[in-house]
């Protein structure tokens, strides 16, 4: 047993000498290529480069992806759609490992490649929920508003956290809430309740008739996240409405209406939200 342990403690510690020294080597790797990286940035050629600078740049460029838009983005995408790293990336989405999965799902989203988005879209109904989240990231990333109803349907699963979903989606901007906002009238109230939710998100005090559609929805689900969605829009006009959502029937719709009309200060609401109180 002792043997064993020496054993096992040797073979630990070679593993993580030999990381180190990788972990060095593409350092100096990565810092030899830095030009080259900046060159492909601003759009002008460079030499040759063998399989490991590839992928160095490939590393560096990444990183640039997750700072730049506009012709420098544009610049990087060109690079690697032809490159090996982009295709090792989208092998790796049907790898068996679910680590390599998520690790390549979350990478295409900063080789800026619009061509990687069917896959990633297939990546979202991944059985493992760390690889549906890493192509939620990079939908968002590549600004894939086809994608916008598919994310609203896993957040109303509880497939990807919520913070994931709304960043995505805001990263694809205007037209992705417009996507968003057609879910609202979704038959599944799950996705209604989602759908609501999300426009309270991403949405503005313009966003309030939608909202306030959705106080009078079948679902108390759907009723309470609208009340709590205008609240974060601070949807002032919307007083009356969720005055009158203090009567529902369901208790925890009527607490988001209160913590709603305390939130957007109608002081109207003040003698019913006593009289609750007592």
């Amino acid at each position: 047993l002792a043997l064993a342990n020496v054993v096992a403690l040797a073979v630990l510690v070679a593993m993580r000498v030999q990381v180190r020294l990788d972990e060095q080597k593409h350092q100096r790797l990565e810092n030899r290529v830095g030009e080259s990286a900046l060159a492909l940035v601003d759009g002008r050629s460079i030499a040759p480069l063998t399989a490991d600078e590839q992928r160095a740049v490939a590393a560096v460029l990444a990183r640039y992806s997750r700072l730049v838009r506009g012709d420098a983005r544009r610049n990087i995408a060109t690079y690697f759609r032809a490159s090996e790293a982009y295709r090792d990336a989208i092998a790796a989405l049907s790898s068996r490992h679910a680590w390599r999965r998520a690790a390549a799902a979350f990478v295409l989203g900063d080789m800026a490649v619009a061509d990687a988005v069917p896959s990633l879209m297939h990546s979202l109904t991944d059985k493992h929920r760390n690889v549906r989240a890493a192509a939620t990231r990079s939908l968002g990333r590549l600004e894939a508003v086809d994608a916008a109803a598919a994310l609203t349907e896993l957040l109303a699963s509880a497939s990807v956290p919520e913070q994931v979903v709304a960043t995505a989606l805001l990263q694809m901007g205007e037209e992705a809430l417009a996507r968003v906002k057609t879910m609202l009238t979704s038959p599944d109230a799950r996705v209604r309740a989602s759908a609501t939710e999300l426009v309270g998100l991403l949405g503005t005090a313009a966003d309030a008739h939608e909202l306030i559609q959705r106080l009078g929805d079948p679902a108390a689900e759907v009723r309470e996240q609208a009340a709590i969605a205008l609240a974060r829009v601070g949807a002032r006009s919307a007083g009356m409405e969720l005055l009158a959502a203090l009567d529902d029937r369901v208790g925890f719709v009527r607490a988001a209406a209160a913590s709603a009309l305390g939130k957007i200060g109608d002081r109207a609401a003040v003698p019913a939200l006593v009289a609750m109180a007592a």
